[in-house]
Parts: C-alpha cells; sequence; structure tokens
C-alpha cells in the first residue's frame, strides 16, 4: 500500500523535482514515480467500501522513502478541519495550481478533482516545471497552472521535455510511450470532471507505456 510511512529518506516529490532528475534515468524514473502515486490514489479511491478523497494533492504531500517509492501523506485532511480552515486549504492548493476548476463553484473535494491535480503532478514530472499559477484568468484559461497553458494549448509536447529525454526515446522506440503520457497527464486535466479518466483506468495505461 503506497499510502503514508513513516520513514521519508528522499523528502518530498516537490524537493526531489527541484534538486532535478538525472537526464540519463529521467524517464524511468518518472514512470516509476507515476505507478505508485497512482496506485496509492487507487487505494484511497477504491481500496474500502467509502472511497476516501485527498482533497489536497500535490507535489508537498507526495514522499518519497530510501527507494524512492512514493508514499501519498495528509489525505483527507480538509474533513478534518473546520469550514472556514477547509477553505483557505483549498485556496493555497489553488494558488499552487493544483486545485480543479470545479472546486471554484463546489465546497466539496471529489475523486475527479483528485484527478485533476494528480494530472498537474504528471505534466510537473514530464516538465521539471513547478506548477505555481500566477496568471490572471484570460480567453485561452483552460484552468491549468500558467506554466502549463501553452504546453498544452499549443500541443507543444517538445516543450515538456529535455532534448535529451526526446533523443532517448527516439533511439529506444519509445517516443510513442512518451507521447502517450502527455496524452494521459492532459486527460487528466480535462475541464470537464465526467471526461477525465478514473485511478483504475490511469493505472493500466501507465503500466503499458512503462513496459
Amino acid at each position: 500500500m503506497l499510502l503514508v510511512h513513516p520513514f521519508y529518506a528522499a523528502g518530498s516529490l516537490r524537493r526531489f523535482l527541484q534538486e532535478g532528475i538525472n537526464v540519463s534515468q529521467r524517464w524511468d524514473i518518472v514512470c516509476k514515480l507515476s505507478v505508485g502515486i497512482v496506485k496509492g490514489l487507487d487505494h484511497l479511491h477504491t481500496g474500502s467500501q467509502k472511497p476516501i478523497i485527498h482533497g489536497n494533492l500535490k507535489t508537498n504531500n507526495i514522499m518519497l522513502d530510501a527507494d524512492f517509492q512514493p508514499r501519498i501523506s495528509d489525505f483527507g485532511l480538509y474533513l478534518l478541519l473546520n469550514p472556514a480552515a477547509a477553505q483557505q486549504m483549498l485556496e493555497s492548493s489553488a494558488m499552487q495550481g493544483y486545485k480543479a476548476p470545479e472546486l471554484i463553484k463546489m465546497r466539496e473535494a471529489t475523486r475527479e478533482s483528485d484527478i485533476y491535480s494528480l494530472g498537474v503532478i504528471l505534466l510537473e514530472m514530464l516538465a521539471q516545471k513547478e506548477a505555481a499559477n500566477s496568471s490572471s484568468p484570460n480567453a485561452r484559461d483552460i484552468h491549468l497552472p500558467s506554466s502549463f497553458k501553452d504546453l498544452v494549448l499549443e500541443r507543444k509536447i517538445s516543450d515538456a521535455f529535455s532534448s535529451e529525454l526526446i533523443k532517448q526515446s527516439k533511439n529506444s522506440g519509445k517516443e510513442q510511450n512518451l507521447n502517450g503520457f502527455f496524452e494521459l497527464a492532459t486527460a487528466c486535466c480535462n475541464p470537464s470532471p465526467s471526461l477525465r479518466p478514473d485511478t483504475k483506468h490511469i493505472l493500466k495505461t501507465l503500466e503499458e507505456i512503462s513496459r
């Protein structure tokens, strides 16, 4: 079960991304981390009779153990807070770029809003950019963090990866896998909650992409 763990040898995923992923191992590490994160989220969403909604999924809340296995922390914390504190937490998440667009009108986080946050994390790992959302809404706003809007709107997949990673994927015949990962991440960030894939579909697709 890839949830909380008492020993976080490598710190948070955010810290790990800030320090930079070794280019020669980047694709394999991104795949390993992604599969582990989705397994943990799938356990929350489907592992018990009543789904557990994380409500504040972001790189700061994903810890890495000594083997760089991701462990999801702070899930369901917003449910323990009073309404004002819970709303403040969601607003903080929005400023950091992880808040699904429907939560602007809704108070309750859902499985679908967790999937949106997951999609932002996947894009963040590919682009190695922080998901800060500092721009004001405009006509082209699709509710993604400013660092990813042009990437998705213009289908600038080459901007999501280092040139070395693209070169490696071509040489190894995995360019299609790289494209598939990008497509999956953007599907998770669909503005319509009903069109986002669920954790089972995401996990199956990621496992196929990672082979």
